[in-house]
């Protein structure tokens, strides 16, 4: 999961570096409260105590892709530019 984790930083980090301090807080919160957070409270009720162990991997996978697809959109607008 480690690679997930990296690629999310680093789009935090490439967003910020382009003014897009919104998109990279909003994405970064995403991460921490809603899937974190969420999922430290879910994931208990089917896995057990396993469950919390789970809840950042889960939440580093699912940051990733929307990670994925605001890059995407970023590199479309760029191009535009």
């Amino acid at each position: 999961m480690m690679i997930f984790a990296y690629v999310n930083k680093g789009t935090f980090i490439y967003l910020q570096s382009l003014g897009k301090a919104g998109a990279s807080t909003m994405l970064s919160m995403v991460r921490e409260i809603v899937f974190g957070v969420g999922f430290a409270l879910v994931l208990p009720v089917f896995f057990g105590l396993d469950g919390v162990l789970y809840s950042m991997p889960v939440s580093d996978i699912l940051t990733f892709f929307l990670c994925a697809v605001v890059i995407r959109y970023t590199y479309r607008e760029l191009r535009v530019r």
